[in-house]
């Protein structure tokens, strides 16, 4: 059974994750694939399981579970011709086999015993001690409520275990819903179990079916949980961080302009006490202490830090400029000069 349902997860998870990763199709179209593909699994899950089943006492004798009395006992004599130990000198288990088939006719010629394996199967015999040669079967409560409470008690405690984690805690319900429903079908098909004359299993093999079947529809929910399941406080905590990360950038920025306003206000203080503010001749001084502000100010920032380069270079290439036009104009012009005095020279001379 372990074995089943570890196959079944791999291959349920890994068609679960091709359906899931079809971004092209919509999301209902995908959850629909999902629950198709799943019960297709199941079913073949569970035709797998009836398949290695170990074979009943009526597949040994070759009949159907619903078989009458009649045909039994022809089955085993028949059989019991078949598999005569004399007439299989050369079988060293036909001994062995002669009297598994008579222990089993004998199981399934006595009305009660039958009806006790038919219900619950050797095991449950091999553990109550109950044989061909017992002359009562204890059915008592106490003992049938032994023989389910184990298993009802520890699936719902390995349902709640499973569905603990945040993912798969929504199929915590149906786990549940699924454990009471098996209960209700167990139960149905060992009271009614001639209205399912058609199914040919015994009764506690139908049980073993229905229990795998809980077994997987379990781990499915538990799988289509975590496929649905949304996060929402770890998306609440993304977006809270990416809110601080803004809050802080804007904390910062805010900031930089604080520094700016008190360098600018600092400044003109300064200014106002030193009396460098005054009608025209402060207004060229204030211009270019302005621009050291703002030099200052802009510096703060990368971007503002190249700009005070660019004006800087640019200051210093207009005072070259000027400073070349001051040199031009100092210059005497010594030809006009020359050219004035010959005149003048010629004219007088005259």
């Amino acid at each position: 059974m372990a074995a089943s349902i570890v196959l079944f997860i791999i291959v349920v998870q890994i068609g679960v994750s091709y359906i899931a990763n079809q971004k092209d199709v919509s999301i209902p179209t995908r959850r629909n694939m999902t629950i198709a593909f799943f019960f297709a699994v199941v079913c073949c899950m569970v035709a797998y399981d009836v398949a290695v089943m170990d074979p009943s006492y009526y597949d040994i004798l070759g009949v159907s579970p619903g078989v009458d009395s009649i045909s039994l006992k022809k089955a085993y004599k028949s059989l019991s011709k078949k598999l005569h130990p004399d007439k299989n000198p050369n079988d060293p288990h036909a001994a062995e086999n002669f009297m598994l088939m008579q222990e089993v006719y004998e199981v399934l010629s006595t009305r009660d015993l039958r009806e006790t394996y038919d219900s619950y199967g050797q095991e449950y015999m091999i553990n109550a001690r109950i044989s061909p040669r017992s002359k009562s079967v204890d059915l008592s409560y106490e003992r049938l409520l032994m023989y389910h409470a184990p298993f009802y008690f520890i699936s719902a405690l390995v349902a709640y275990a499973l569905t603990i984690s945040k993912k798969s805690n929504d199929a915590r319900p149906y786990a549940f819903v699924m454990l009471f429903g098996l209960a209700i079908a167990e139960w149905y098909c060992k009271s009614y179990h001639d209205s399912l004359w058609f199914i040919p299993l015994t009764i506690y093999q139908q049980v073993e079916c229905l229990k795998n079947i809980y077994h997987y529809m379990l781990q499915g929910a538990i799988m289509y949980s975590g496929l649905c399941y949304l996060d929402l406080e770890g998306m609440k905590l993304s977006l809270l961080s990416v809110v601080k990360q803004q809050l802080e950038r804007q904390e910062t920025a805010l900031r930089n302009q604080e520094i700016m306003l008190r360098l600018l206000i600092q400044h003109v203080v300064k200014n106002k006490k030193s009396g460098n503010v005054l009608e025209g001749e402060g207004e060229g001084e204030g211009s270019e202490q302005k621009s050291k502000i703002l030099d200052q100010l802009s510096n703060l920032t990368a971007q503002g830090k190249k700009k005070a380069l660019e004006r800087k270079i640019q200051k210093e290439a207009g005072a070259a400029i000027e400073k070349a036009k001051a040199a031009q104009s100092k210059e005497h012009p010594w030809g006009l000069y020359i050219f004035i005095g010959l005149s003048l020279l010629n004219y007088f001379s005259k």
